[in-house]
């Protein structure tokens, strides 16, 4: 049995690459993040918490200080004094004046805070004198037994202030804390007390604002561990002695120790946290609390959307791994195909350039091995073609030479012999006329057959141009052609065969003046350039005959240097090939460039060293080298 062997594509090897390159960072950095969101957000929650009840439990002492300086304030203004011993003397006028200045103290005092309800004086015997409410009401002095608010702040030292505990009045049903304090006359007679009803329905008012998250609130606990405030029970509702649960007890016990702190306990079977601070002044405390599942709840969200983040960074890690191998592996795959179609026998395909990176370069480097394969394979056929078309011509030109020979050799004895006879003569003649044209097609079929080796000499190329033109000028003036010369001056001397090259010239300028058949232009080019590594050479000399005239169709582009192909109804189809022949031969290469109807160019490079290499070529031209 083959063992099965897992074949890992080079996408599969990115994925296994990337993908851990990818995801495990994030992963850790999510799972560090998560961490410290749940560390940060509990500071968070701990901190609000911490800032909430200290502010509250500030504003708190505040009220009650502020209520204590309050009554000192009113305790010690001297129209207390004066209302006291107006009435003592039986000063009715001033009284009433002291008494009205009273009120509108007192009235002064009530609306600068939300929190007092009422503000009252009563004289020495406990009966009230002045009472003012929130309301405006004045109540006129009455004649009830004196409250035991009074009678507790009349044994109060003369610098203390009595301090009730939370009361429910009888006229409102609301709770009040009452702040009194004793007054003295100027000769230390007791003269009465001044009270405060401080509305401690506004304390809860300001308890229950407090809130924080969706489920948590504030509680206050007096000095006794009662709970005095709180949003579902009423005061006093919960002690130290009917609490059940113990965590909650060691909570209040300790904030009955007048510091801050934050601490988790259980109340109802649910884990809650709370942080607390001292109220001073009335040795209370408050408590912030929430509990533990809202708070991680937070931390829960943080590590879902963590979670989130990191499934969605993986899908599209996914995918980009998948887009990126797909564009990197497509020219990959196009190079594969290309190849299975050249070993298939197929070496005209081409792979399109779709980037500029080493891929391109890559692809470009194949397209570019494509066309040089597709241009040796050309090169063996057509020297195939060359080798045995050769052979055959020798022995087809020996064999036909002979018979004409002896045919020509008759018709001028028959000429001879019946030289008065018109119709011999006109017979004979076309037949002799025939016979040279054969002649010629065997002496070029001799020719191509031979390809004689090039017997170099230093030539100068520009002068065997005009050379050339000298032999045309006749031909060109009959046809209106015009012989155009742009030769670069000082241009080196090539080691070449000159009636060779002085043939390739010939057959180039009879195809150029044969495609001007309502007359043109032929241009003559020579220059010097660099050499390149496909011509092997240091110095290049180019030599560029261009007519206007009638050009080549595309189709014919490819067969116009194969034996025999010619577009002309007298043609041989034999001049290219015998160029193509004699220019590499000289080591130099020759392209044709044309379109139908702007007319050809025909290039011919010529090393200055020379040296046998393959040119290049171009879909728009044929490019023939050595």
């Amino acid at each position: 049995m083959i063992p099965m062997k897992f074949r890992f594509s080079i996408s599969k090897k990115l994925m296994l690459l990337i993908l851990p390159l990818v995801c495990l960072p994030i992963g850790i950095v999510g799972y560090l993040s998560f961490q410290a969101s749940v560390h940060r957000i509990n500071r968070l929650v701990q901190d609000e918490q911490t800032i909430k009840v200290k502010a509250t439990a500030g504003e708190m002492n505040d009220i009650f200080d502020d209520c204590r300086l309050d009554l000192e304030t009113i305790a010690s203004l001297p129209v207390l004094e004066d209302y006291h011993n107006a009435r003592a003397f039986r000063l009715s006028a001033e009284a009433a004046f002291n008494r009205d200045n009273i009120v509108r103290l007192f009235t002064d005092f009530i609306s600068r805070t939300p929190y007092y309800d009422r503000i009252r004086y009563l004289d020495d015997r406990g009966q009230t004198l002045i009472e003012v409410h929130r309301s405006g009401v004045l109540n006129l002095p009455s004649d009830a037994m004196p409250d035991p608010v009074f009678i507790r702040a009349r044994k109060t030292d003369r610098d203390d202030i009595h301090v009730s505990s939370i009361t429910t009045a009888m006229a409102n049903h609301r709770n009040i804390i009452y702040w009194a304090k004793p007054i003295f006359s100027g000769l230390r007679e007791f003269a009465g007390v001044v009270v405060i009803d401080l509305d401690f329905e506004k304390i809860i008012d300001l308890v229950k604002a407090i809130q924080i998250g969706e489920r948590g609130y504030a509680f206050l606990v007096d000095e006794k561990g009662r709970i005095i405030a709180h949003p579902r029970f009423a005061p006093f509702e919960l002690t130290l002695e009917n609490i059940p649960d113990t965590s909650l007890k060691g909570l209040i016990r300790e904030m009955m120790t007048g510091v801050s702190g934050w601490k988790p306990y259980l109340f109802e079977k649910q884990e809650k946290v709370a942080a607390f601070a001292p109220i001073p002044n009335m040795r209370w405390a408050l408590a912030v609390t929430i509990t533990t599942d809202e708070y991680r709840s937070e931390a829960l969200a943080i590590r879902s959307r963590v979670i989130k983040a990191v499934a969605i960074t993986l899908i599209f890690a996914i995918a980009g791994v998948t887009v990126l191998t797909y564009f990197l592996l497509k020219p990959v795959h196009f190079l594969v195909r290309a190849t299975d179609h050249i070993a298939g026998g197929d070496p005209g395909h081409e792979i399109p350039v779709q980037s500029r990176d080493e891929l391109g370069d890559l692809t470009r480097s194949f397209n570019r091995m494509v066309k040089n394969l597709n241009q040796v394979q050309e090169e063996l056929v057509r020297s195939e073609k060359l080798i045995s078309l050769g052979r055959l011509s020798a022995g087809v030109a020996h064999e036909i030479r002979n018979p004409l020979n002896a045919m020509k050799g008759a018709i001028v004895h028959l000429q001879r012999r019946r030289s008065g006879d018109q119709l011999v003569e006109e017979y004979t003649h076309l037949v002799s006329e025939e016979i040279d044209r054969l002649n010629q097609v065997v002496s070029e079929f001799l020719l191509f057959a031979r390809e004689s080796k090039p017997k170099p000499v230093p030539t100068d190329i520009n002068r065997l141009i005009i050379a050339t033109q000298q032999l045309f000028e006749e031909r060109a003036r009959q046809g209106n052609i015009v012989f155009h010369n742009l030769l670069q001056p000082n241009i080196p001397k090539l080691m070449v065969d000159p009636n060779q090259i002085e043939q390739v010239v010939v057959n180039v300028m009879i195809n150029a003046m044969d495609a001007l058949p309502e007359g043109g232009d032929i241009t003559f080019y020579s220059s010097v350039s660099d050499g390149n590594e496909a011509s092997g050479a240091k110095k290049l000399v180019r030599l560029v005959i261009e007519d206007n005239g009638l050009g080549v169709a595309p189709e014919d582009m490819k067969n116009i240097f194969d034996p025999f192909f010619s577009t002309k109804d007298t043609g041989t189809g034999l001049g290219l090939t015998l160029s193509l022949g004699i220019i590499e031969n000289h080591g130099g290469r020759i392209r044709i460039v044309s379109r139908r109807g702007p007319g050809t160019i025909v290039i011919i490079d010529f090393p200055v060293q020379p040296k046998n290499e393959t040119d290049h070529g171009n879909e728009n031209e044929n490019h023939i080298g050595g």
